[in-house]
């Protein structure tokens, strides 16, 4: 259902409305992606900004694939630590 692919099931109608009315975070998010990620994408979390009413930030590190902090831990803990530090 991830990709809107699937049908979905009537059953969950009530929760798929819920899920459907809130469609912004508002609290402030840290996007990390590998730029080589092959899972997800690295262009399907750009410009995602207006879902997050409390700030979107998004570090692309290039050469990484789908885990960032096994395969740039240094990279990664520097983002972690600079978003909490703003």
């Amino acid at each position: 259902m991830r990709w809107g692919e699937a049908n979905k099931d009537p059953h969950y109608a009530d929760l798929d409305r819920l899920v459907t009315a809130a469609q912004s975070i508002s609290t402030p998010t840290l996007m990390i992606q590998g730029g080589s990620d092959a899972v997800t994408l690295a262009a399907t979390t750009e410009g995602k900004d207006q879902y997050f009413t409390g700030g979107y930030t998004r570090h692309v590190l290039p050469g990484v694939g789908h885990f960032p902090t096994r395969e740039a831990p240094e990279a990664t803990n520097k983002s972690v630590l600079d978003f909490l530090r703003a």
